[in-house]
């Protein structure tokens, strides 16, 4: 079942599916986004293939050829929305972007084909509202408007802004490879996301990237800024402020996120933040 949701003349468009077996071509039409509600969608993308999860999604342009198959017992949901190239393009143009062409990233053969965690990515938490909004709205088309698009818009530009910087820091000299090694960093950094409580070592963050961990911490390092010891660190430390801004006590905080002690904990914080925890709640 391939059900359109609402579709309008600009080519925006949101259709819900359920499939348990399916193979064929699937258009991203503008900025498309194949969302996996529930169950395993596998897409050869630009002959590159993608298992999407639930919880994941693979976002192409018009660009991107790509076949999907499905196969399995239980019925995949799933949503493919499409927002048309004209509001990327209005919406990319408002942004002060220090002089970064992102309308020729987003909408030529340029873009970065790949699939995202929900969880870790400002579209995700756009996607999650819609597919439930439709769930519990029986399809009340008053929340699916033209201007939903536009927000859409502005979550993609905010990611993608995120993966034109940090991809342009490859410094391989063929533009496949740069985007293949990106693609597996951003695996292992999905991994420290996902995992930030737990103390992962080197060998299960470089094996998440599938390279040496000489490679590994080369390359993390060069393309954010960090070592992926550090970034662990912060994503933890980013974690347990949103704790404390929960009422969580400091100390309940600092003993959660694997720290002995509190002074350990509030200096850690500050030098992450630049203030202690108890300033930070004041």
């Amino acid at each position: 079942m391939n059900q359109t949701i609402y579709q309008d003349e600009n080519k925006n468009a949101i259709r819900f599916s359920e499939f348990n077996k399916l193979e064929a071509e699937t258009p991203f039409t503008g900025l498309g986004i194949k969302y996996v509600a529930s169950g395993e969608e596998t897409y050869l993308a630009n002959d590159k293939k993608f298992s999407v999860k639930e919880g994941e999604y693979i976002i192409g342009n018009d660009f991107t050829s790509s076949i999907v198959k499905i196969d399995h017992e239980k019925p995949v949901q799933g949503l493919c929305i499409d927002v048309s190239s004209e509001i990327i393009s209005e919406v990319a143009d408002y942004y002060d972007l220090n002089g970064i062409d992102l309308t020729e990233f987003l909408l030529s053969d340029q873009f970065f084909v790949n699939r995202y965690n929900i969880k870790n990515t400002t579209l995700g938490y756009s996607l999650v509202d819609i597919n439930e909004s439709i769930k519990t709205r029986n399809h009340d088309m008053q929340f699916l408007q033209e201007e939903l698009f536009y927000s859409l818009a502005e979550s993609i530009i905010t990611d993608q802004r995120f993966i034109f910087n940090h991809l342009n820091k490859m410094d391989f000299k063929k533009v496949n490879t740069n985007e293949e090694v990106f693609r597996l960093l951003l695996n292992a950094k999905e991994l420290l996301d996902l995992q930030a409580m737990k103390n992962l070592s080197l060998e299960e963050m470089s094996s998440a990237a599938g390279i040496s961990k000489y490679q590994f911490i080369r390359h993390f390092k060069n393309v954010f800024g960090i070592s992926p010891y550090q970034y662990q660190i912060r994503r933890r430390l980013e974690n347990a402020k949103l704790e404390i801004l929960k009422g969580v006590s400091i100390l309940d905080t600092a003993f959660a996120y694997g720290y002995a002690d509190l002074a350990s904990f509030s200096k850690a914080f500050k030098q992450a933040f630049g203030q202690s925890p108890s300033q930070f709640i004041k």
